[in-house]
């Protein structure tokens, strides 16, 4: 195979300025060490984002009697980093794709990590929510360019398969929460800082927000998405891009890269004003033939974030009152309820004690989660991304429903941390959508179907804190039947390769280069 990819390589250099679009060249440069350790690096920005609103699961229960929070301001600070992202997806989406990916989720990131740390020394709840939510105005970015861009550098038969690895290393960062917060919650410590003490939740914030920093500064030595720069017209940089690419990966010289020059590709280079260009990205996703298309992406995540960042948010709270009760053979829903009852009246005094067991099934739980996510995703070309979605959906859903009927705690636990499975889910859709839109328009798709998507984490958060202690059985009814119904509607998505894409130039060579 080595020999024939070299033949024809030599073959094509032979050709004088022998060009090719962008497609061609990726195809050309290939998949290796250069692209896993760049997707790799984008990957950490999905960690980060995802580390970000998931240790509030572990960070509220710990700073509710220093920040004096009920149930409901929880919830609700529980779901800040979703709003954030749902009222700036619009903007970060079109900075996205007029700034460029690399600046744009650098800076986001950076502003995010500053922003978090500067929460962990906020010395009451309402400073400690404003800080937070001027972090959750920067997560959008980094929460949701990374698939795009790391649908950018690589072959698009690959895409699919790297996606899904990608979401099983965000699924590995979620892990990061238990473990971390594990590690550092059960410290005693309390430093007196005059207004406020400083104890170890303060010190866990500081250390997931850090997480944004490092990201940001791993990044700053990469280069920007070749997409970008020939939907800008630079394709000489672009050109350099690829090249750098195919070294890395080849273990050449990047002069040795075959393609010398790359087409140009129609772009409208006008100058237009913010709310133009807005228009421009946005009113296209809402007609035919992308509306469908749009539509079923974004309610698709909707069902996912509301399970994985909405009800997950209050898992470590739910195990942590049912595995620490002893309430024979009852359903985890009858002992929250008991242990709920417990805890109210004027003289019970406040406990921000997470138990060790706690840590232990979660840690446990998100490990094991994140193994199974790297198994199932690396079989992602065998399954199909359709029958992952459908599967992930189906399965997910009813463990949802069959809570209600447990009296086992162990086997209760189990099926309650099994929700992280459901990011296996958001890769597939997102492939879907760097598959189905086109360069111009797909950070904006992205972007704005990320923004319902987490609408289902407000939505989800909030409901779940609600319902749990009022209508505990109905809270895993209406998220297992929802995730039962988005299984359902997945069926609807393309077989294959999402809708059938304009006939490209030059089909012999289109040919010739798709065996290279």
């Amino acid at each position: 195979m080595e020999n024939k990819i070299n033949t024809i390589a030599e073959d094509v250099d032979n050709k004088e300025q022998y060009a090719a679009d962008l497609d061609q060249a990726l195809a050309v440069a290939g998949l290796g060490w250069y692209n896993v350790k760049y997707c790799f690096c984008l990957a950490l920005f999905l960690i980060a984002a995802i580390v970000e609103p998931v240790g509030y699961s572990f960070v509220l229960p710990a700073a509710m009697c220093d920040l004096d929070m009920t149930d409901g301001q929880r919830g609700f600070i529980a779901s800040i980093p979703y709003i954030g992202i749902v009222i700036t997806s619009f903007p970060w989406g079109y900075l996205v794709d007029t700034r460029g990916r690399k600046k744009v989720v650098i800076y986001s990131s950076l502003a995010a990590g500053l922003f978090g740390i500067a929460s962990a020394f906020m010395p009451n709840l309402i400073t400690f929510a404003l800080c937070k939510f001027l972090t959750a105005l920067c997560l959008a970015c980094p929460a949701a360019v990374p698939y795009t861009f790391i649908g950018e550098i690589l072959p698009g038969k690959y895409r699919d398969v790297v996606l899904s690895i990608t979401n099983a290393l965000q699924i590995s960062g979620s892990a990061l929460v238990p473990l971390l917060a594990w590690g550092i919650l059960p410290l005693d410590f309390r430093i007196d800082f005059g207004l406020y003490d400083f104890r170890p939740w303060r010190l866990l914030t500081v250390v997931y927000a850090c997480m944004f920093l490092i990201s940001a500064g791993l990044l700053s030595f990469g280069p920007e998405s070749p997409k970008y720069l020939v939907s800008e017209g630079k394709l000489d940089e672009a050109l350099k891009v690829l090249q750098i690419m195919y070294a890395g990966n080849k273990k050449k010289a990047p002069e040795d890269f075959p393609i010398k020059r790359l087409d140009a590709v129609q772009t409208d280079k006008q100058k237009k004003s913010f709310l133009t260009s807005l228009k421009v990205q946005s009113l296209p996703l809402l007609k035919p033939p992308y509306l469908k298309w749009f539509a079923l992406n974004g309610f698709l995540l909707f069902g996912i974030f509301s399970v994985l960042n909405g009800l997950y948010m209050w898992v470590p709270d739910v195990l942590n009152r049912v595995m620490t009760g002893d309430e024979g053979e009852k359903t985890a829903c009858e002992v929250i309820s008991d242990r709920f009852n417990q805890t109210q009246g004027e003289d019970v005094e406040c406990n921000d004690t997470i138990d060790s067991i706690t840590f232990v099934i979660n840690s446990v739980a998100n490990v094991s989660c994140a193994l199974i996510a790297v198994a199932v995703s690396s079989t992602v070309k065998i399954i199909g991304k359709k029958r992952l979605l459908i599967g992930v959906y189906l399965i997910i859903g009813t463990f949802c429903i069959l809570i209600n009927f447990i009296t086992q705690d162990m086997v209760f636990a189990v099926l309650l941390s099994t929700f992280p499975i459901m990011g296996l889910a958001i890769g597939p859709v997102n492939a879907y959508a760097v598959e189905i839109f086109p360069t111009n328009l797909r950070g904006m798709a992205v972007s704005l179907t990320m923004m319902l998507g987490r609408t289902g984490s407000i939505v989800g958060t909030n409901v779940a804190g609600l319902l749990l202690n009022a209508a505990c059985e109905a809270t895993f009814y209406t998220f297992g039947s929802l995730l039962i119904l988005c299984g359902l509607l997945a069926f609807l998505l393309p077989s294959g390769n999402g809708p059938p894409k304009p006939q490209q130039q030059n089909p012999q060579q289109l040919k010739d280069m798709t065996r290279l």
